[in-house]
């Protein structure tokens, strides 16, 4: 910025001794430059700071995720889903604006603001509404399970979980977080007889790309004592990942670990 603003002095002095030796005009000139330079950067840094510093709570969702009103198609979906409960769970389709989420690294802390956001959840025993990742990882290894009613592989991990996760109930805690139409998780459960929580909602389509790095069903992302320490995907040897962490040896991920997800049919 010093180095530009110099060589601007330099250019607009030569132009105006030489041409009108008028230093006042010259002078006048500098001044303004100076002044249109600073202020467009200053335009710049401000709108920059604003878009990074949004936070990231339940009220400002809409800022990072497109929600968007489906009810034209609630016939349709109760064609093919007659038990759906679309009072309870109106068709609203989302999206992640991935412009505006900073994917986490692996290895980083999970910040306050993803622990604290309330994320919708279904069938909870307690008859919660919503529930925060903090509350379900207590001191526990939180296992976030993405998933479709369309992607067969996660369906075959979420079954997998349900035999794992009661073997393994005081060490990990597994959710489910469904990227469909919020009505389908009750069904689902219903249907499968899963005993994991479902977490719904804008809030899950924003964890997605937060912790994997684009819009994917399949993978799981792995926390750990606060840090997020990374993603398997639904093909893994869970058990294994497991034993390692509570061993205290590394978890042996797969390449998805360091977030090369492969791009395929799971992918949104």
């Amino acid at each position: 910025m010093f180095t530009l603003i110099l060589l601007l002095i330099k250019d607009i002095i030569k132009t105006r001794l030489y041409r009108e030796n008028n230093l006042l005009k010259t002078l006048t000139a500098v001044f303004v430059s100076m002044f249109s330079l600073c202020s467009a950067q200053s335009v710049e840094t401000r709108a920059d700071a604003g878009q990074s510093a949004k936070k990231i709570t339940r009220e400002n969702i809409p800022f990072f995720v497109d929600i968007i009103d489906k009810k034209e198609n609630s016939r349709e979906q109760l064609m093919y889903y007659p038990n759906a409960d679309l009072e309870k769970y109106p068709v609203f389709q989302y999206r992640a604006k991935i412009d505006r989420i900073r994917p986490l690294k692996v290895g980083k802390n999970v910040p306050d603001e993803i622990w604290d956001l309330p994320v919708r959840i279904v069938g909870d025993i307690r008859g919660r509404d919503s529930i925060t990742l903090r509350e379900l990882a207590a001191d526990k290894i939180l296992v976030l399970d993405f998933w479709a009613k369309w992607c067969s592989p996660c369906l075959k991990s979420m079954n997998k979980w349900k035999e794992l996760q009661p073997k393994y109930k005081g060490e990990v805690q597994v959710v489910g977080l469904m990227l469909d139409w919020d009505y389908k998780a009750e069904l689902m459960i219903h249907k499968m007889g899963w005993n994991m929580p479902q977490l719904i909602g804008p809030e899950v389509y924003l964890l997605n790309y937060y912790f994997c790095g684009t819009p994917v069903t399949g993978p799981s992302a792995w926390i750990n004592k606060g840090k997020f320490i990374g993603l398997s995907d639904a093909r893994a040897d869970s058990e294994k990942i497991i034993n390692n962490l509570l061993l205290g040896l590394p978890p042996s991920f797969s390449e998805n670990g360091d977030r090369k997800l492969k791009k395929g049919k799971e992918e949104l």
